[in-house]
């Protein structure tokens, strides 16, 4: 019997660990990640912070989403006043005052002459939602209690949300910071206009 004690206790942990039912968090996170995919119209206003290994710097933000087509406002940043990224899924177009516009297959394309690297706006657009890009492979996601994202990896970045507002009947991020080798970013969004374009 005392040979068997130990085995005993053995088992007896090991399917204390193994559960078969999901934890609430991903059921939270489930019907948490349904509900912000029909929210396809939105205005944020906030603040972007940015740095690679050479240089930073940081921006005010005002970005309008209609579905595909989106609209990004960069005041601050590059010595030259305002900054405009607007475009859909097939094309995006650079305006600076005082410079000829750009046009590019993709929005990244076009940030990498602003930074000197490619900031994913293709995918911050379901990032800033708090929820993965549909559109490319997630290689790491934990979530929060309550089911909101607390960590993604996707698209070689690395994401931490860092803090979450109730907008209505949303739960917004507040806070994201994004690493990816020697380039990060942090946004920390002041104001949600979810459902309108228009404060």
């Amino acid at each position: 019997m005392r040979l068997l004690l130990p085995w005993l206790i053995l088992f007896l942990g090991a399917c204390a660990w193994q559960n078969p039912q999901p934890p609430a968090s991903i059921a939270n996170w489930q019907k948490h990640t349904e509900h912000l995919q029909q929210l396809d119209l939105w205005l944020l206003e906030g603040k972007l912070g940015y740095r690679d290994s050479r240089d930073g710097g940081s921006a005010w933000v005002n970005w309008r989403q209609s579905g595909a087509a989106f609209d990004l406002q960069l005041h601050g940043p590059f010595g030259s006043g305002a900054t405009r990224i607007l475009g859909d899924d097939n094309h995006a177009e650079l305006q600076q005052s005082g410079e000829d516009t750009l046009t590019a297959v993709s929005p990244a394309a076009l940030t990498e002459q602003l930074f000197g690297w490619q900031w994913p706006v293709d995918q911050l657009q379901f990032w800033v939602r708090g929820i993965p890009s549909p559109h490319e492979p997630t290689v790491l996601r934990t979530h929060n209690a309550e089911g909101t994202l607390a960590v993604l990896q996707q698209s070689n970045w690395q994401l931490e949300f860092t803090g979450y507002e109730q907008v209505g009947q949303w739960v917004l991020p507040s806070r994201i910071k994004g690493n990816s080798g020697e380039f990060s970013f942090t946004l920390i969004v002041k104001r949600w206009h979810p459902g309108d374009t228009a404060p």
